[in-house]
């Protein structure tokens, strides 16, 4: 199939009688876009928009099943399949045009962000492929202080193709009235016959035509997916084979799904998960749905917590049946075919008992926040405080709590029953941090712990949305507590309030003092932390390193005022000096990198800074506990903002935040090549959205830099001896290399 291509054809102009040969008007400029991801929100606009300027407009070919082993060739990171199909659209296309359009998509709505593998897409492009060509790639982000949306992006794109003000400004009204009339069209069609006047190409094959449909479903799944045939393995034309009448997401008003996401105990931030679990909830009630089929892409993020979502209030509140989808490219027509029917066969089965409905009647005059979230609540007033653990951070807080008279149980260290209890009861593709996380809440619940203290946030990580999935699982398996999050952990009011609130203190002067001391006593924990990583690999006596390190955070742990620290850190200094170590052994420095609780934690991550230090290998972090505090508290003012450090670092690879750790993943790995180390581990847990940005970056990095990265991916199955084996692999191609 030919690709798709728009135009506005140009004149030919004659000068006089000049009897000369005439000469080919000058070929339009060529613009790629790839038929993947963003592509099936916002062609109308761009191709429109691009048009109207003259410009000839260049849609990669639909995707076809022997693309996918390209696809996925392009990168060794492991990003789910619609980001490398949509790497294999750019492949594809960019021999073929003089721009390729990729635009930086942050944000569409104040409340909301794009996935962050969307954030960081432009820049994985760029450094995907070594030769493109000229890049289009403007910035949407409408979020405050300084708003961008569709207009400047408009603008901005437009400007390299005219200087005309009122050819902008037409092409921008063209613009906007083609999405507007995409969007129209989107509540009664399909997305694929909507978006024909814009894609001619657009294959469409329903079959089964002139059979009336015996079903009708709501099929929850992001667009780039259900319409693509290969990524959705034909599941639109199988539910037609199968009689069943489909509706999307996208067939729901937006003032409806901004209606059901208010019923949520908070807000899905991202812009296209909030749409499905919307969309979710609003078709439950239709009492014409006689059923929910839930898509999503495995190893997808955010996918593992809006599924958990659909799942959870479908068959809470409603009676309707639902079948959840997870496909791959591995996924069997032949499986995905035994599957719908048997799901059919339910949604007979239950027509024939006669259920139709909902259970639960909501009164629609109700208040809509918080009418699906129930929370069965300790009938004690008394507080028992429990938060999880991440890494040394307990170390700060703990001790101090207790000295306030804060009745406070840490769950155990993560251990092998937090991590069987957490993967037990998470969504399949959840991170291991929030399974780790989980598992501790269970063990500190069956301890007699009545509250759970949590940082939370707005995204784009899933770290800000841990508690509300938590908190839904912990309440489905009977627990009763009270949940508290501090949603805007970056805040340094509301981080008071908090301490004021857990101590019983009396001013906001208290809590200031108190916090401090934590944060500084975090900073004393990182400093001897630092101090073992230089002498591990130099001792003379195997362990005695490991024996100091044990000594000196409990002298930390014993501090209970401001002038304690300063006796405590010349106390840990004695510690480390004891240690005998050779100086002049010859060692290899290496950079390590990551998901900050993958770095920090050691059960989460088998160990590896300690296993390195034996092997002769001197770690640098490239994320320190106290560091990250300090971006967010300045508690030590003239500690340099290591975020803004990192983020100047990277801008070679990376030049927007994609959430989480990934702007310092990069930037401290350049910092580390610059500085002339020897490698760099990066450590993640599996289907983490920022660090598979970082992942694929890296590649480019290390190649530029020639150093050699190696990045270990965690999950429930990775085993010790795995990470051994690559280690001591990673590092005798180290010290070869030398």
């Amino acid at each position: 199939m030919n690709n798709c291509v728009f135009h506005t054809p140009r004149e030919t102009h004659v000068k006089g009688n000049d009897n000369s040969a005439l000469q080919p008007p000058p070929s339009p400029p060529v613009v790629g876009i790839p038929r993947g991801l963003l592509y099936f929100h916002y062609q109308p606009l761009w191709a429109t928009f691009l048009s109207q300027l003259g410009v000839t407009v260049r849609v990669s070919q639909p995707t076809e099943r022997a693309h996918l082993e390209t696809a996925q060739s392009l990168t060794r990171s492991d990003l789910c399949l619609p980001v490398k199909v949509f790497l294999g659209h750019v492949d594809r296309l960019k021999d073929q045009v003089d721009w390729l359009l990729v635009p930086r998509m942050i944000s569409v709505s104040p409340d909301a962000f794009m996935c962050p593998k969307v954030l960081g897409l432009t820049d994985m492009v760029r450094n995907v492929f070594p030769k493109l060509p000229r890049l289009l790639d403007p910035k949407v982000n409408v979020k405050p202080p300084k708003p961008q949306g569709f207009a400047e992006a408009c603008s901005w794109v437009g400007r390299h193709f005219t200087s005309s003000h009122a050819q902008l400004g037409k092409a921008w009204l063209a613009a906007q009235e083609a999405q507007a009339e995409f969007g129209q069209r989107l509540l009664t069609h399909p997305l694929d016959e909507a978006i024909r006047p814009w894609d001619g190409d657009f294959s469409q094959s329903r079959g089964q035509a002139g059979r009336k449909p015996v079903y009708r479903v709501a099929v929850i799944g992001r667009p780039y997916v259900i319409f693509d045939s290969v990524l959705s393995h034909g599941l639109l034309d199988l539910l037609k084979r199968h009689l069943v009448d489909f509706m999307t997401p996208e067939r729901v008003p937006m003032e409806a799904k901004e209606k059901q996401s208010r019923r949520l105990p908070k807000k899905v931030y991202w812009q296209l998960g909030k749409d499905l679990v919307s969309a979710a909830l609003f078709y439950m009630e239709r009492p014409e749905m006689d059923g929910i089929i839930n898509v999503s892409s495995f190893g997808c993020g955010q996918d593992s917590f809006t599924s958990a979502l659909v799942e959870h209030y479908v068959t809470k509140y409603s009676n309707k049946p639902i079948l959840n989808l997870v496909l791959d490219e591995h996924t069997a027509d032949t499986g995905l075919n035994t599957r719908v029917e048997a799901f059919v066969d339910m949604m007979e089965q239950r027509r024939r008992n006669g259920g139709q409905g909902v259970n639960v009647q909501r009164d629609e005059h109700a208040e809509p926040s918080g009418t699906m979230h129930t929370p069965k609540e300790p009938k004690s007033p008394k507080m028992h405080l429990t938060i999880p653990h991440m890494g040394p951070l307990h170390l700060g807080f703990e001790r101090v709590l207790k000295n306030l008279g804060v009745q406070i149980t840490m769950p155990p260290r993560p251990n092998k029953e937090a991590l069987m209890l957490g993967t037990r009861y998470s969504p399949e593709c959840a991170c291991l941090p929030f399974k780790l996380n989980l598992g501790n809440m269970i063990q500190a619940l069956n301890q007699g712990a009545t509250d759970i203290m949590v940082p939370a946030g707005f995204g784009p990580c899933r770290y800000g949305y841990y508690s509300v999935i938590q908190e839904q699982i912990l309440r489905d398996l009977g627990y009763q507590f009270r949940m508290g999050r501090t949603d805007d952990p970056d805040s340094l009011r509301d981080m008071l309030a908090t301490v004021k609130m857990i101590a019983g203190l009396k001013s906001k002067w208290d809590s200031y003092k108190v916090f401090f001391f934590i944060l500084h006593r975090l900073a004393l924990v990182d400093w001897a932390l630092q101090r073992a990583h230089s002498l591990r690999p130099r001792e003379l006596k195997r362990r005695t390193t490991d024996r100091a390190l044990r000594r000196s955070l409990k002298i930390i742990e014993q501090t209970h005022r401001f002038r304690d620290l300063w006796q405590a850190k010349r106390r840990v200094r004695r510690e480390f000096d004891a240690v005998a170590i050779d100086p002049d052994r010859p060692v290899v420095r290496v950079g390590v990198v990551g998901e900050i609780f993958m770095v920090l934690e050691n059960y989460a991550n088998m160990n590896v800074e300690e296993r390195l230090g034996e092997m002769g290998v001197e770690v640098h972090r490239g994320l320190w506990l106290s560091d990250w505090l300090n971006d967010r508290f300045r508690f030590k003012p003239f500690r340099r903002n290591q975020f803004r450090r990192a983020l100047r670092q990277a801008a070679p690879y990376l030049r927007d935040p994609s959430g989480g750790e990934s702007v310092k993943s990069v930037g401290k790995s350049v910092h580390f090549a610059r500085k002339g180390f020897d490698g760099i581990v990066h450590l993640m847990p599996f289907t983490c959205m920022p660090e598979l940005v970082a992942q694929t970056i890296l590649t480019r990095m290390a190649s530029n830099f020639n150093i050699p990265v190696l990045t270990l991916i965690f999950d429930e199955h990775t085993s010790p001896g795995a990470v051994q084996t690559r280690l001591e692999a990673f590092v005798d191609l180290i010290k070869r290399r030398h």
